[in-house]
């Protein structure tokens, strides 16, 4: 016989009048993970180290001994510095000091000086002393000389030597003597002349009886200019007089101190 096989169906059975109903899909939720607590963080406490008194005493004896090798290598810096600015201005100004080398024997400036004073050094003295009150005295009455006055003086002088065929510069070098030298000299004169020569007059007479005598020996020329020249030539004479009295009454009432004997 034949063994009939039941297959039971199962079949969603609806009511009437009623919509079968959807079948309403599950949400999956995701869940969150969990939070992990944060990582504590620990803070060791450092203990202080402490020192002892020996190392302490080390360490100020080696900070105070390299600030003394500072002090010092600073030093020999200085010191070389100036040894180099010293050897450096002894070459430039070594004129001051040596005169000349005479095949490696110098010859100081002192050696010179000491010559030249035995030779001339009372006259020079004294004429630094002359030359001395005679500003002090045109200082006390108020007498000056302008460099216009001086400047004149050299053109008239280098215009004398040009018609002698000579230049004021040649005969400034055979006297030993700059400009700056003539110019000095120039106004010393000059000062004195206002000071001196102002009283210092030559009448007629003098001229017309110098004339007479020394008739024989005067240029020639007409009665104008020979009596011009002679005037000159009297005038500068007691001028030069008058100078030598001015400047003994000078040095006999100054107090002049001497240390220096020749």
């Amino acid at each position: 016989m034949a063994t009939k096989k039941t297959v039971k169906k199962t079949s969603s059975k609806t009511a009437p009048g009623k919509s079968p109903e959807k079948a309403t899909p599950k949400r999956t939720t995701a869940k969150a993970a969990p939070r992990k607590a944060p990582a504590k963080t620990t803070v060791k406490a450092t203990t202080p180290v402490t020192t002892s008194e020996p190392e302490k005493q080390k360490s100020v004896n080696a900070t105070s001994t390299s600030q003394q090798q500072t002090k010092v290598r600073k030093s020999y810096v200085i010191l070389l510095i100036i040894i180099v600015l010293l050897g450096a201005a002894l070459y430039y100004f070594r004129g001051l000091f040596v005169a000349a080398v005479v095949n490696g024997q110098p010859i100081s400036r002192l050696e010179v000086v000491q010559q030249a004073e035995k030779q001339s050094g009372k006259q020079t003295l004294d004429t630094l002393v002359r030359d001395a009150l005679i500003e002090q005295e045109a200082k006390k009455e108020n007498v000056s000389v302008s460099d216009q006055e001086v400047n004149t003086e050299i053109t008239t002088l280098q215009n004398n030597l040009k018609k002698q065929g000579q230049t004021l510069d040649q005969v400034l070098a055979t006297q030993g003597m700059s400009q700056d030298d003539l110019r000095r000299l120039i106004r010393l004169d000059k000062l004195v002349q206002k000071m001196v020569g102002k009283n210092v007059k030559v009448s007629d007479q003098e001229i017309n009886d110098y004339i007479a005598k020394n008739k024989d020996t005067l240029p020639t020329a007409d009665d104008a200019t020979l009596k011009k020249q002679v005037k000159a030539q009297l005038t500068q004479q007691k001028t030069n007089e008058a100078v030598q009295a001015w400047l003994s009454k000078l040095q006999q009432q100054a107090n002049v101190v001497y240390f220096v004997q020749y």
